[in-house]
């Protein structure tokens, strides 16, 4: 972690630009991912709807930004960008975890709500600008009000504010995962009916971490301010469709997976893009269509079950070896 942290930090001193910006955005799609996993790789719920928290997250820095103009009011867009998801997130998992609803139940009803909260930020276009995007709020500024400041848009600011938070977010993930509700999560995953008769309130463990990955992902969308274009893609069937292919080639239940298969596909999708026109996204395909039948666990968990095959291979010799030093 801390060689990830060093790589991290010196990595615009070695590196142009417009690599940073990319990075940039590769980290906050990695957040982004990262959200998702908590919920599908360590709870079992699948979100076809993620897209949503992400988009509105996103919307709320956004429109916060264009209708406040104070000193500061970047840091009240931050966190506007991830309240707004944590009560969107809030409600919809308590009326749908207390009401019983999951396994390809849930994931029709979060698909459905991508196309409802699409349509409703492309027909208020007075606010949210429609379909061409957000635009006419001022520049979001970092630093001490009144004192100094720089723009959220320059890229050292737009890449260490994205670093920080995929650090972050992985830090307290891994916290998470590693607790006794993070245990008591992933029993749920793996069987529901013998968890909630042992005593667990199932329903609620799912919303709180269904509440806790959509803030993050809320968070991921406000990162998103410096490094993108605010627009209805962000909230499109598209985008939760994208988040689940990097998860799912990066490896599920892992956590570091999920910026992994973000930042693979993600740089494949850039070079192939620019050498194969027109073929670039069925390379893609393919390729994602090979992990899934031939590494099903992902890259990250291929070289862990790799690691794990030589290190019992090694320990096997060891017992051999004091077996026979003993006979």
């Amino acid at each position: 972690m801390l060689a990830i942290i060093i790589v991290l930090a010196a990595f615009p001193y070695f590196f142009s630009n417009y690599q940073t910006s990319l990075l940039a955005k590769f980290l906050v799609f990695g957040i982004f991912a990262l959200s998702l996993d908590l919920i599908w790789g360590y709870s079992g719920v699948v979100n076809f709807g993620h897209a949503i928290f992400f988009g509105c997250g996103a919307y709320a820095a956004g429109i916060t930004l264009k209708y406040t103009g104070f000193d500061g009011a970047t840091y009240l867009a931050i966190a506007a960008g991830v309240v707004l998801p944590v009560l969107l997130a809030a409600f919809l998992g308590y009326m749908l975890f207390y009401g019983k609803v999951s396994g390809v139940f849930f994931g029709v009803v979060t698909l459905a709500l991508t196309g409802a909260v699409q349509s409703i930020i492309i027909v208020n276009s007075d606010i949210t600008g429609g379909l061409n995007g957000l635009y006419g709020y001022p520049t979001p500024t970092l630093g001490w009000p009144g004192l100094w400041s720089v723009s959220w848009y320059h890229p050292l600011a737009a890449y260490y504010t994205a670093a920080v938070g995929a650090v972050g977010c992985y830090l307290l993930s891994r916290w998470l995962v590693h607790s006794d509700f993070g245990r008591g999560i992933q029993a749920v995953r793996e069987n529901e009916e013998r968890a909630e008769f042992l005593g667990y309130d199932v329903p609620k463990m799912k919303l709180i971490i269904f509440t806790i990955a959509c803030g993050m992902a809320g968070l991921s969308g406000v990162l998103y301010l410096p490094v993108g274009f605010v627009s209805p893609d962000l909230v499109a069937v598209t985008m939760s469709a994208s988040v689940l292919v990097w998860v799912a080639v990066g490896g599920r239940g892992t956590l570091v997976g999920a910026f992994v298969g973000t930042l693979l596909v993600n740089y494949l999708q850039t070079v192939l893009s620019d050498n194969f026109v027109a073929y670039w996204l069925l390379i893609v395909g393919v390729f994602f269509i090979l992990v899934v039948i031939f590494w099903p666990g992902g890259i990250v968990g291929l070289v862990r079950a790799r690691f794990a095959r030589t290190t019992a291979d090694v320990d096997a010799v060891n017992v051999g070896t004091r077996w026979v030093a003993s006979c």
